[in-house]
């Protein structure tokens, strides 16, 4: 495969179902290539689309653009389209860059899965959907021509769309590739961030103090809760008598005895 380039154009990862094959496909240009990218180049050579095969339409209602290119050797899809519709809008393909398939690193596209062994993968696809249509590579490749030719599944496939920077191959042996689009970092950094939050809030859990009622057990006489919401603090603070100031005369303070209470004291 040859995937989309890092960041902004990066292949998404999906979960759909292929519901059919093209060969022969029109390249229909996305609109933000076509502003991106086209019509920044006809601005500086108004001749750009003439030569790449493409063919320039406005939409008389609405004014749009629509660029596309149609079926042929050197269209940017290539001879086969393998399509799974998603909000996306990539697919797989084939190309007619095939150079960049010997590359070590392959992420040139703008989102879609170029494939390099298309006409194996279309007749693996079809023989598992129609298997007595018995296709083969050569099956398929008589079909290239001029006009689109739809293949349609009588069941449509699932398609899992996954990034695995490590895995193990048929021999047992673990296999190790890049991180071309950082997703690794950002996964450990997310789990490495909830992990810490877990242990936070477990310490946080596990400080707080419990003012519920517990269970089985019993309270003093005359305390009751009014719900089971009632802290037992609040309970025994709105149940406890209210203190009034004394009206009576305070008792005088200590003096020292006089000599004729002395005196009584003695002679009894």
């Amino acid at each position: 495969m040859v995937t989309g380039k890092p960041d902004k154009h990066a292949t998404p990862l999906l979960t759909e179902t292929m519901k059919f094959i093209t060969v022969n496909p029109t390249w229909n240009v996305p609109p933000s290539i076509i502003y991106n990218e086209y019509l920044p180049a006809l601005q500086q050579d108004p001749t750009v689309l003439q030569r790449m095969g493409l063919r320039l339409e406005r939409a008389t209602a609405t004014a749009a653009i629509h660029i596309s290119q149609p079926p042929g050797e050197a269209n940017a899809l290539g001879r086969i389209r393998f399509n799974f519709p998603n909000k996306f809008l990539v697919y797989q393909h084939d190309t007619p860059d095939k150079h960049l398939f010997a590359k070590e690193e392959r992420a040139f596209s703008h989102g879609c899965m170029r494939v390099q062994n298309l006409d194996q993968y279309a007749s693996t696809l079809l023989n598992i959907v129609m298997p007595n249509e018995r296709y083969t590579p050569e099956k398929i490749r008589s079909m290239y021509g001029r006009s689109e030719i739809d293949l349609k599944f009588p069941t449509p496939l699932p398609v899992n769309i996954t990034y695995q920077t490590a895995f193990v191959d048929d021999s047992g042996k673990l296999q190790i590739r890049k991180d071309i689009y950082g997703r690794d970092a950002t996964m450990l950094i997310a789990r490495s961030r909830t992990a810490a939050a877990r242990i936070s809030e477990n310490m946080v859990a596990h400080a707080q103090p419990n003012y519920s009622r517990p269970s089985g057990s019993s309270l003093p006489a005359g305390v009751s809760f009014a719900s089971d919401n009632t802290l037992f603090f609040r309970a025994l603070v709105l149940r406890a008598p209210v203190r009034r100031p004394s009206t009576a005369t305070p008792p005088a303070p200590d003096r020292p005895p006089t000599a004729a209470a002395v005196h009584r004291v003695i002679t009894r």
